[in-house]
């Protein structure tokens, strides 16, 4: 079942899809108001968001101008000579998002007026608790890095990174904190927002150049998600969708479906870019998508199947449930579904398997995602719950 995040606004909140988050460094700690901060761009070897870099000059120091403010808990910015409220929503919208370290800034957003001169900045928490929550999303975020494998690299950390999250944290648009990654990591619940910030947040701390995109999903609800750059090479991954509301028998099942996808298989499908975003960057290379990554992609049928086989195997033996292949072809797709459930063969495999190692699988409940050609897996044992 694919999960439908929604972010939820009330009147005065930004209701522009500007989700983006900037790379810049991840501060140790909650800085004071005259602390040195790292320029967001500019600087060799430092990575620079793709959303900043397309801002004019004039943007570029009003975004710095409303980052230093929100850095320092000030309550107003004074912007001389004035901005229209558009621009002053956009640069707002850009801090908010783009700056996730900064998570004690709302995403409240109020200038009744058409030129705004003075900015009010609101805030989710007085300093003194944004410095205790501070310490427990470090805390929480150095636990989970603390779980990388020695030697490993950014791929094995994106996908870690990802599954952490979505075993980790239950989709909630009611609970505190959900639009942070503060939510997703401490508390356990979040929404697409804070999915995207936890894993832009991770992948932060581990040096892999990311940011947040915005936009609509299928049902024109706002969403979001990530844009990651491994070897050079720019992919798409979406922790909220692959973290299903129905996780049946299994409280670690985690899909991979939109993990490190292309532009063309997600845009205009499942995912509306917002036009502020489109253009920045090309996710166009299928190399390391996760299917692929993990030797997991096929193009012929038997090639496919055989691999379900062995996995299933594999994981009936061990008591594991999740079995998962891409095809790269819809035909293939296709015939293999009709071979394993149409003609019966699925239940021949299990039934073989039963015998040969002495399993109980009862039996198999798929999860097809036709367009990206994907098939999910799990097994079901005789004792498990209906």
């Amino acid at each position: 079942m694919k999960k439908l995040s929604v972010s939820v606004f009330a009147a005065l909140f930004l209701t522009a899809a500007v989700t983006l988050s900037g790379c810049t460094k991840v501060d140790e700690g909650l800085p004071s108001a005259k602390t040195e901060i790292a320029p967001a761009a500019s600087e060799d070897g430092v990575f620079v968001s793709p959303v900043y870099e397309a801002l004019s000059d004039e943007e570029k120091a009003l975004y710095e101008q409303v980052r230093d403010a929100v850095l320092g808990f000030e309550d107003f910015v004074k912007f001389d000579p004035p901005v229209t409220r558009e621009t002053a929503r956009k640069i707002y919208s850009l801090v908010y998002s783009q700056e996730r370290n900064y998570f004690w800034l709302s995403n409240i957003f109020y200038a009744p007026d058409s030129e705004v001169s003075m900015l009010r900045i609101n805030y989710l928490y007085e300093r003194e608790d944004a410095e205790i929550k501070r310490a427990e999303l470090d805390f929480a975020a150095s636990t989970v890095l603390g779980g990388i494998s020695e030697g490993a690299s950014d791929f094995e950390k994106v996908v870690y990174f990802h599954d952490k999250i979505v075993k980790s944290c239950s989709f909630s648009t009611d609970k505190l904190h959900v639009n942070s990654a503060y939510g997703v990591l401490v508390t356990g619940y979040g929404q697409c927002e804070g999915y995207a910030a936890a894993m832009a947040l991770l992948c932060d701390k581990a040096g892999i150049p990311n940011y947040i995109v915005c936009g609509k999903n299928t049902e024109g609800s706002t969403h979001a998600w990530n844009k990651i750059r491994l070897d050079g090479e720019w992919y798409n991954a979406d922790c909220t969708w692959d973290d299903p509301i129905i996780k049946r028998n299994d409280p670690d099942f985690v899909r991979h479906d939109y993990l490190l996808v292309k532009d063309s298989e997600i845009e205009g499908k499942t995912h509306f870019t917002d036009e502020l975003y489109k253009g920045h960057t090309s996710c166009e290379s299928g190399r390391l998508n996760y299917f692929n990554g993990k030797g997991l992609s096929f193009d012929a049928v038997a090639e496919g199947v055989d691999e379900i086989v062995r996995q299933l195997k594999d994981k009936g033996y061990k008591g594991e449930r999740e079995v998962e292949i891409r095809f790269s072809d819809k035909d293939a797709f296709y015939a293999a579904m009709a071979r394993l459930f149409d003609s019966g063969e699925m239940k021949d495999i299990i039934e073989d398997t039963n015998e040969r190692y002495g399993t109980k699988i009862r039996s198999a409940y798929k999860h097809n995602n036709e367009e990206l050609g994907i098939i999910h897996i799990s097994l079901i044992y005789e004792g498990d719950e209906e």
